[in-house]
């Protein structure tokens, strides 16, 4: 057995840290690497807004969708509106747990539709701050999302009817089975911190693979998934109760 790893990057909008990102482009164009990014359909949190937007934004996203790269929809605008912690109770604030099922409705389906117009949509969901209720997942349904990224353990899961491929990390942990998801924010990242995680990708290249690919990994004996959703459900819960 050996890990697979699912490397993820969060607020990817046209005014991000591109000079952060740079190393992690050639790099993926060197190894032909299929990233996984998450794109804020209209961005209007300007917390993200830390280098001068690019002009040729959506250009960008398509060619990086056509070259294997998987494009999720990172919420909608990214403005959080209530403290709800969601189904995973890990977030602090959220974009749309905690919202009314019409409301969540109404603001997916414009971030859908931005999407669509770029041709970039992959119905592939991802939340801000890793906090989504029921409501959300029964409108991601309505508007056919078939997966998204985040959950506990190391094994994808169906989670109410979509397909969740768990995201836990912000480094490998390399535990020798399933997948882990790597959730990277570039804006932030120190120059160090963006130097071991080339090295590591560099290193581990072959155990890299693509967000379908994470889809379909398996462990060799089912009830094994279920306990490494349960145990790692509740020790990131007792972390986050410990650090509040």
């Amino acid at each position: 057995m050996t890990t697979r790893y699912l490397i993820r990057f969060d607020d990817v909008v046209p005014g991000m840290a591109w000079s952060h990102f740079a190393a992690f482009e050639r790099i993926a164009d060197t190894c032909a690497l299929p990233y996984l990014i998450g794109v804020v359909p209209e961005c209007r949190d300007p917390k993200l807004a830390v280098e001068p937007a690019r002009a040729d934004f959506w250009d960008w996203v398509r060619a990086r969708k056509a070259a294997g790269w998987t494009v999720a929809q990172h919420g909608y605008q990214h403005l959080y509106e209530t403290d709800a912690r969601g189904i995973l109770g890990i977030g602090r604030k959220s974009e749309f747990a905690g919202l009314p099922y019409d409301t969540q409705f109404q603001k997916l389906a414009a971030g859908k539709a931005i999407m669509q117009a770029e041709h970039v949509w992959s119905g592939v969901f991802m939340a801000p701050s890793h906090s989504f209720d029921e409501n959300t997942i029964k409108a991601l349904r309505a508007l056919d999302f078939t997966a998204l990224t985040d959950g506990f353990g190391f094994y994808p899961y169906d989670l109410e009817g979509l397909s969740a491929v768990p995201q836990l990390f912000a480094r490998p942990l390399g535990l020798g089975f399933g997948v882990e998801t790597i959730c990277l924010h570039v804006n932030t990242m120190r120059d160090d911190a963006i130097e071991r995680m080339i090295e590591f990708i560099g290193a581990h290249r072959q155990q890299i693979i693509s967000f379908d690919d994470a889809l379909t990994i398996q462990p060799m004996v089912p009830v094994l998934s279920a306990a490494l959703r349960h145990a790692t459900s509740v020790a990131l819960r007792l972390r986050r109760a410990v650090r509040a």
